[in-house]
């Protein structure tokens, strides 16, 4: 995989020919709000250091953790394209008791929501560059985060954390198989 991975309409067999598994989406609660235009474009810093570029009418997704942010800012938040939020995401529909930061995020006009959407997506075991919808250029994503393809064809990562707390991935991987990839990954290396 040397080529910048773009979004694009995949097909499973090329997905899977990549390496790439289907992965179903844990129920997890997800605040979300629509971008104002008067605050728009939003740059949004990633933990791993890249910039992404919401544009008004995209969806902010906020988890709302245990504590009290105090900026909106402050609370871990990514940008959704609308439509694929419209697609991706449902209206939560359990009986939520709001916590503090579920209620401060609620001051700012976030409901709750959860994404219902799976993934296709593998462990990267070599540096890619991707260019997804969010980047104005592209990105190197570092061997060992996870490369996810989106309902609508549009790469994306996460580390392997994130993507073990969102994805079910029992039937799709063991703790074994995980250990032989990373050694046998460690034996070609020499």
């Amino acid at each position: 995989m040397s080529d910048v991975i773009q979004s694009k309409k995949w097909t499973k067999e090329e997905l899977k020919e990549l390496g790439f598994q289907e992965y179903n989406r844990k129920k997890q609660l997800v605040m979300a709000r629509r971008l104002p235009a008067n605050e728009a474009p939003m740059h949004i810093k990633t933990k791993q250091g890249d910039t992404l570029l919401a544009q008004a009418g995209y969806m902010i997704c906020y988890t709302a953790g245990d504590t009290v942010q105090n900026q909106l800012s402050d609370y871990e938040h990514w940008p959704v394209e609308s439509q694929i939020f419209e697609a991706t995401y449902r209206v939560w529909d359990e009986k939520l008791e709001p916590t503090p930061p579920i209620r401060h995020l609620m001051e700012y006009g976030c409901q709750p929501f959860y994404k219902v959407a799976g993934v296709w997506a593998k462990d990267l075991d070599e540096d890619v560059y991707i260019q997804s919808l969010e980047h104005e250029k592209p990105v190197l994503v570092q061997e060992g985060r996870y490369l996810a393809i989106g309902a609508e064809g549009e790469p994306y990562h996460m580390s392997d954390r994130s993507f073990h707390n969102r994805y079910d991935t029992r039937l799709n991987e063991t703790a074994f198989k995980r250990v032989l990839k990373k050694l046998v990954g460690f034996f070609k290396s020499d």
